[in-house]
């Protein structure tokens, strides 16, 4: 495998960028980045000129063209985004709207099978579907009355769990007999027997028997999601978690040919957004330093995304903790069972699972792989930095943490001294935090996710979805950010809001900075790519909620109009 990535994976054109294009706007709102109108000038595919206008412009020079006051923001970069899984989602079963078992019967019924010949779908939510297993969760029997003669797996909304019906569970070999895995369990009837709900790592056991998706299905997938993603302002994610690992993640067809399917698409100039790609060995659960280490040793050396590039292969994700709906995120304050989680890599006590995290984030680190860790809980987070403090110089590779809901407040300026980003999704919050309640206590469960205590401590903030697990839809994720309402509560907020401006930020700059970017790409400023996102009206953002009410008129990337008309 060594060697396969050296097929220039930063270029897009023969210097990434457009030499020919030359674009002018004229009376542009910046937003949080600036008052009065503006006007902004590209040429080569990189901004030139941005400066205040005394006036609005009446009559627009030649080739120029009038935004009328509309506001045009730097491209959104969607620093956690599974891309992959967001277009397989779109292409089967979507079971978000489904508010009861009822509604999940109904979407299955009219489902039919993939080319694989399975039934696959995605989104339904265990925190609010009851079905007809132990402690009302959704079991085989749920399916079966629908298809049982098909096999079918449905992925929970968070991707941590999954259930599928008796047909699969005979095929995957799942019985009474089967133990559950390190970092995953089998939900189990009264007598051992699996009910067909399956979480965390032991996933792995039926996706490892499903079928392998064709390399025209991966490039589709990717496709399928770049054009989604166009379409709201979307110029750059990263895709955290393709490899090996990824067999027992969501649906887990995301293997290491999903990566190559990526480096195609950007070869052949197909692949217009900016993608980081990140790697993941192990997976959900189990993880030993020793995948770690010989996965990369197989791969290769890390390949940064060049300026102005649009691929890059630099990053290794290590799911540290799971989440706090299976109670397997790790937390000092018990869980409402009095249980509070531990570390979701191998070992059989704490001690040995600090120890091979600690080992799995040294050998990385010393490879120059730069490590994205989901660490939920606070203890994990303590126990990430940790780790992180004992590499050589890291600030240099700015590891970062995934989430980080439950950090303990006095580790937020360890963690800007380790130059550590917290990379957090406020529309995550936004959705289950009232849900979680019950499980970690209303005052943990609401406060989770501490931006502006992050923010005055130093650390760079960088906000996403976590699309498939929410809608990648930066407009709510802003107005989640900046009012820290709740779905289900509208008019909750706490002291941990974000401004305009912070939050504008870490959907673009600070997620630059976070992929070793912030030189040449998520400001409106001369020198920086022309990746622009141009809004179909002023944002008001004094009123954040007003803000998901807006459409966006254009997705400008390297000053290619990718989406939309300017005309």
């Amino acid at each position: 495998m060594k060697g396969d990535l050296d097929v220039g994976l930063g270029t897009h054109d023969d210097d990434g960028v457009n030499s020919s294009l030359a674009l002018t706007l004229v009376n542009v709102d910046l937003g949080p980045y600036g008052p009065g109108l503006h006007k902004i000038a590209i040429r080569d595919g990189v901004i030139d000129v941005v400066e205040p206008l005394a006036e609005r412009v009446r009559s627009v020079e030649s080739g120029a063209i009038d935004l009328m006051g509309c506001t045009v923001l730097p491209g959104i970069d969607d620093s956690h985004l599974h891309a992959f899984y967001f277009g397989r989602a779109l292409v089967s079963v979507d079971l978000q709207k489904a508010e009861t078992l009822g509604d999940l019967k109904v979407i299955l019924r009219s489902a039919g099978a993939d080319e694989s010949g399975w039934i696959r779908g995605n989104g339904w939510d265990a925190g609010r579907i009851q079905g007809t297993g132990p402690g009302g969760t959704v079991c085989a029997a749920d399916l079966d009355e629908v298809k049982p003669d098909v096999p079918v797996f449905l992925t929970e909304m968070t991707g941590h769990q999954g259930v599928g019906n008796s047909l699969v569970m005979r095929l995957a070999g799942i019985t009474e007999q089967t133990a559950d895995p390190v970092g995953g369990s089998f939900v189990r009837d009264e007598h051992g027997v699996p009910t067909g709900l399956i979480l965390e790592g032991a996933v792995r056991l039926v996706n490892e028997i499903a079928p392998r998706l064709s390399p025209i299905a991966e490039r589709a997938a990717i496709r399928t999601a770049q054009s989604d993603l166009l379409t709201r302002g979307i110029t750059a994610f990263t895709d955290p978690g393709l490899g090996p690992g990824a067999v027992s993640l969501m649906e887990g067809s995301g293997y290491l040919s999903a990566v190559w399917a990526y480096r195609d698409l950007a070869d052949s100039g197909e692949l217009s957004v900016r993608a980081n790609v990140m790697l993941l060995f192990g997976g959900l659960g189990g993880t030993r330093a020793s995948d770690v280490r010989a996965g990369l040793a197989e791969f290769g050396p890390p390949a940064a995304m060049k300026p102005f590039g649009r691929l890059g292969i630099s990053q290794l994700k290590i799911f540290a903790d799971g989440i706090p709906r299976s109670k397997t995120a790790w937390v000092t304050e018990p869980y409402d069972d009095c249980s509070c989680g531990h570390l979701q890599v191998a070992g059989s006590t704490d001690r040995e699972r600090v120890a091979e995290l600690a080992q799995m984030v040294a050998d990385s680190a010393a490879s120059g792989w730069q490590i994205g860790a989901h660490a939920i809980g606070d203890r994990t987070v303590s126990a990430y930095l940790d780790a992180v403090a004992a590499t050589t110089n890291p600030k240099d590779l700015r590891h970062y943490v995934i989430h980080g809901d439950l950090v303990h407040h006095d580790e937020l300026e360890r963690m800007a001294a380790l130059g550590v980003t917290m990379n957090s999704n406020p529309s995550i919050r936004w959705a289950v935090a009232a849900g979680a309640a019950n499980l970690l206590g209303r005052e943990r469960s609401l406060g989770r996710q501490p931006l502006a205590a992050a923010c005055r401590a130093g650390v760079n903030v960088a906000i996403s979805s976590d699309a498939p697990v929410t809608d990648p839809d930066w407009r709510v994720i802003v107005a989640a950010a900046m009012t820290r309402s709740l779905r289900s509560d509208p008019g909750y907020s706490d002291a941990q809001k974000l401004t305009s401006l912070q939050a504008i930020d870490a959907l673009t700059t600070n997620g630059a900075w976070q992929s070793h970017s912030e030189t040449w790409r998520g400001k409106l400023a001369p020198g920086y790519a022309a990746d622009l996102v141009v809004m179909d009206q002023v944002l008001n953002f004094a009123e954040p909620w007003s803000i998901p009410e807006s459409g966006v008129r254009a997705t400008v990337i390297g000053g290619n109009v990718e989406f939309g008309d300017l005309a």
